[in-house]
Order: C-alpha cells, then sequence, then structure tokens
C-alpha cells in the first residue's frame, strides 16, 4: 500500500501546483477588469464634464443673445431721448437708458465670468482626456502583457495536466476514486501523520490507528477530517514498514552487562 500512498502524495503535489496556477490564471482577468472598471469611471467622468461645458457654452450664447438685445434697446433709448419734445419724455428716456445699461453691464459681467469657467473647463477636459488616453494606452499594454503571462501559465497547467493523468494511471481505480471524492469535499485529499496528530485537521488519532499506519499495509482516513492519512514516516523510508515506532528499549544495566 505504500507504493499507492506515495503515488496519492505525488498526485495531491500536482493538484496543488494546478490549483495554484488556476488562481493565479483567473486573477489576471480579474485584475484587467479592475482597471477597465477605473478607465470606464473616467471616461464617464469626462463624458458629463463635456456636457458641461456644451451646456454653459449654450448657456453663454444666449446671453451673448440677450446682451445684443440689451445693446439695440438701449440704442432705441438713446434715439427716443434725441427725439424728446418735453422733459416728461426725456425724464422717461433717460430712465430707460439707464435701466438698459444696468442690465446690460450686469449681463456683461456674468458674461465674463462664463468666458473664465467656458476657458477652465476646456484646459481641465484636455488635461483629462489626455489622462483617459494615457490610462487607456496603460491598459491596452497591461492586456497584451497578460494575454502572454496567462498563455505561459496555461501551458504550464496543461503539462502539469499531463503529467498528472500518467501518474493517475498508475494509482489503484478504488483508490483513486476514494481520493478525488474527497479531493472534492476537502480540497486536500490527503495528510501526514506526525506524532500521533492529523496534519490535516491537527486533531490526535487514536493510538490503535497510529500502529496500523505505522505498518503501511493499508489505505486509512483520519476519523475526524476524513481525509486520507499516512504515518510522515513512512514516506521516507521503506524500511519503516518494516520496522513500526515502538517504545525505545530500556537502557543496559551494569546487571545485564555481566
Amino acid at each position: 500500500m505504500r507504493d499507492q500512498l506515495k503515488r496519492l502524495e505525488d498526485l495531491q503535489k500536482f493538484d496543488a501546483q494546478i490549483q495554484e496556477l488556476n488562481t493565479a490564471l483567473q486573477a489576471i482577468p480579474a485584475k484587467l477588469m479592475a482597471t477597465q472598471g477605473d478607465l470606464a469611471k473616467v471616461e464617464t467622468l469626462l463624458r458629463t464634464e463635456r456636457a458641461q461645458l456644451v451646456e454653459t457654452q449654450r448657456y453663454y450664447a444666449e446671453q451673448k443673445n440677450l446682451v445684443e438685445n440689451d445693446e439695440t434697446h438701449v440704442s432705441g433709448a438713446k434715439h427716443k431721448l434725441s427725439q424728446a419734445k418735453n422733459s416728461k419724455e426725456y425724464a422717461a428716456a433717460q430712465r430707460e437708458i439707464d435701466q438698459g445699461r444696468e442690465t446690460l453691464s450686469t449681463r456683461e459681467t456674468e458674461m465674463a465670468k462664463l468666458v473664465e469657467a467656458v476657458q477652465a473647463k476646456e484646459k481641465l477636459l484636455a488635461d483629462r482626456a489626455a489622462d483617459v488616453k494615457a490610462l487607456s494606452d496603460s491598459i491596452e499594454k497591461d492586456a497584451e502583457v497578460a494575454r502572454v503571462r496567462m498563455a505561459e501559465i496555461q501551458g504550464k497547467i496543461d503539462a502539469l495536466k499531463v503529467e498528472r493523468e500518467k501518474l493517475a494511471k498508475v494509482v489503484r481505480p478504488d483508490v483513486l476514486k476514494r481520493y478525488g471524492t474527497i479531493r472534492m469535499r476537502r480540497g486536500m485529499a490527503m495528510a501526514s501523520v506526525a506524532n500521533g496528530t492529523c496534519q490535516g485537521c491537527n486533531m490526535n488519532i487514536p493510538p490503535q490507528l497510529f500502529n496500523i499506519l505505522q505498518r503501511g499495509t493499508s489505505l486509512e482516513s483520519c476519523p475526524y477530517c476524513h481525509r486520507i492519512i499516512y504515518w510522515e514516516e513512512l514516506m521516507k523510508d521503506p524500511a519503516a514498514v518494516a520496522a513500526p515506532v515502538t517504545e525505545p528499549p530500556p537502557k543496559a544495566t551494569a546487571a545485564s552487562r555481566r
């Protein structure tokens, strides 16, 4: 049974390597998706700010039309002032001019602020667009590196699977099935026993079971985690099958040496 246990131990090493590589393989696209998500957020922000700029520009155009109307209104009031026939008409025209100029001044001040806002937004958008382009280019480079890395990892996985299948063929079918069933449930199907303790669950196994493990003649399971267990020393030294651990012999006394 020792040879079967040794093969299962090697099989578990293959499975552990394959699992580790699969985890690394799955992490690569997940990382790419995270950076692509960041890019999408920045692009959305850029579109929002562009829409805000368009709205500001539209409002500026409206104010510009109103300024032109105010200027026309003031010009008309000046004409009325020049045509006034009495003090009443003169005073009314002057009030109209003053009100028009006040409105025009307020609107021109507002427009000056709008011009500054538009220029600042245009600069911000130019910088933002450059940042988005740089991030997009970086992600594309990362994606290419990732594709190469994923292909490399997949190649290693495929090679390990080939070797694993070769090893699986020399494991007894019933033993292999038992190993596979436990692995599906526990992740790690085998565990060594050191100093009477299962290394899979850190529980002390019964002394009688430990004695059986030392013989290495049967396939045993941990009564607690139900993994296939084996005596740690059994894998190191084939002679251990014929020389199980026992209590150390008593030291020779002076009388026994006589």
